[in-house]
């Protein structure tokens, strides 16, 4: 006989366990691309209750024991989404899902890393935020920073490693996982569409249209961040500080590969960043039962970015735009947030 829903409950609390913590409870990172599927899309019912009562491998008597409810589809459509995996019977999570001691010691040795590696990465950074202001950047530098080389320029795979170049999973390709409970800083994040970047915040009040994003992005790509002459578009993203009436593009381009003094100093920083984080990685990846190397990097750095910015935040480097921080200021100030990458290389 299963357990009741108030044992299945109380056997999550006790001693922090993951087992019958809700997903929404969780800190989830999809570095991932896709085309058909999304990982979290395999995650219907109490499919998530599943993975984690898998993170310790066994049989469907194990989920009857726990009290959750399965059915052979269910496991089916967590194999085919190949977040778990069945030998003989005996499942295991693939996802990888982090309880609450081994996410606290894993941001502890984040920030550890992140506290050693600045000191090295400081001037280039501080030489960085003044060629982006001579550029006229002044407004996007907090986004080009975060957004631009922390969070785009490092994944390339001669850095690290891209998502499209990384574990393929059936319908995706990437890396997603779990951590027990987000940071309490604000959630913020990067949205690309083809060349157009996005910096973004769960408190951001403003957002173009994804359909007239997709339309920009396109014509960016065929003009290659020439003015716009698309009309019609130009009047769909009026006042979204993009383009203005003439079709002038108004935020930064970014050019990857040409060399050029704010080129140079983003190679630098990134490749000192990712040769100490793939080099941290070796044993550390392993010690957390990651399966990968490349997947040991992604996770962990993806905690070095947060703490590497709170770093930058703190010394008054970076300054998050109002914009970001859920203020009214007009949607006007998306362009603060926005940027082009050409790739010439």
């Amino acid at each position: 006989m299963g357990l009741s829903l108030i044992t299945f409950e109380a056997l999550g609390n006790k001693n922090n366990s993951i087992i019958g913590r809700s997903y929404k409870s969780f800190d989830t990172t999809a570095f991932c691309a896709y085309q058909t599927f999304h990982p979290s899309q395999y995650l219907t019912d109490n499919n998530w209750d599943i993975l984690c009562a898998f993170v310790e491998p066994g049989r469907t008597e194990k989920l009857d024991s726990l009290g959750i409810p399965h059915n052979k589809s269910q496991l089916r459509l967590l194999e085919v989404g190949d977040l778990i995996s069945s030998d003989n019977g005996v499942y295991s999570t693939i996802m990888p899902i982090f309880g609450r001691k081994e996410t606290q010691v894993i941001r502890k040795q984040s920030k550890e890393f992140a506290d050693s590696i600045f000191p090295a990465i400081e001037p280039g950074i501080k030489q960085l935020i003044t060629d982006l202001e001579k550029a006229g950047y002044a407004k996007q530098t907090y986004s080009l920073i975060f957004s631009y080389l922390l969070d785009t320029y490092i994944w390339d795979d001669e850095r690290l490693p891209s998502s499209k170049n990384c574990e393929d999973h059936g319908t995706w390709s990437g890396a997603y996982w779990a951590m027990y409970e987000p940071r309490t800083h604000v959630k913020i994040g990067t949205n690309g569409v083809g060349s157009v970047y996005q910096n973004w915040t769960d408190d951001l009040g403003y957002w173009l249209k994804t359909s007239s994003l997709v339309a920009f992005a396109k014509e960016v790509n065929k003009t290659q961040g020439r003015i716009i002459e698309n009309k019609e578009l130009i009047n769909a993203i009026d006042g979204w500080g993009l383009t203005d009436k003439d079709g002038n593009i108004l935020i930064p381009i970014m050019h990857v590969g040409n060399n050029d003094n704010i080129d140079v100093l983003c190679k630098d920083i990134t490749t000192q960043l990712s040769e100490a984080v793939k080099s941290y990685c070796h044993t550390w990846s392993a010690e957390h039962n990651i399966s990968s190397e490349k997947m040991g990097q992604i996770i962990f750095y993806h905690e070095v970015m947060w703490d590497l910015l709170d770093i930058l935040q703190a010394k008054g480097m970076i300054t998050m735009p109002p914009i970001l921080q859920g203020e009214e200021v007009g949607k006007e100030h998306f362009g603060d947030i926005c940027f082009i990458v050409i790739r010439e290389d």
